[in-house]
């Protein structure tokens, strides 16, 4: 009888998170992506410089999301002053990792894949509806790249 009782209690519990959107994921710091409903999002505006590590800007690096240790696709290569923009959009507190590769072949030298977590806390946000829009954070994040042939 206390085993039915268990399973109705986590089927109701289950039913009623998934009716009000919530999971075991939620809106945590960890959770990298944000998919779930009823979770504030914001947009994340990430720019920097990719330079060697002499200092000088590396152009024809691509940059993407990373997920599970692979990452899918590029957003943006650096420019020739090495310079990059890309957008993405999170919970505050949500962590992108971002894959940093030399896509250019040898171009410009070989240079191993840099993986880098960005993330911004609710305050670096501005311009937000103050309800399910937090607006959005600015994050500078340069990035040392260093060569695969040393």
């Amino acid at each position: 009888m206390k085993i039915k009782y268990l399973k109705l209690k986590s089927w109701l519990l289950v039913t009623l998170g998934g009716l009000l959107g919530t999971t075991l994921a939620g809106c945590s710091e960890k959770f990298y992506g944000v998919d779930e409903y009823g979770c504030p999002t914001g947009s994340y505006h990430v720019m920097g410089t990719v330079t060697n590590e002499e200092g000088q800007p590396i152009a024809g690096i691509g940059i993407g999301k990373e997920y599970n240790g692979e990452c899918h696709n590029y957003f943006d290569t650096t420019d020739a002053d090495g310079k990059y923009k890309l957008s993405t959009f999170g919970a505050p507190g949500y962590q992108a990792a971002l894959r940093f590769a030399d896509i250019d072949s040898t171009e410009n030298g070989l240079y191993q894949d840099t993986t880098v977590v960005v993330s911004a806390p609710a305050s670096a946000f501005h311009g937000g509806d103050g309800n399910w829009n937090d607006g959005t954070a600015d994050i500078t994040q340069d990035v040392v790249m260093r060569r695969a042939d040393k």
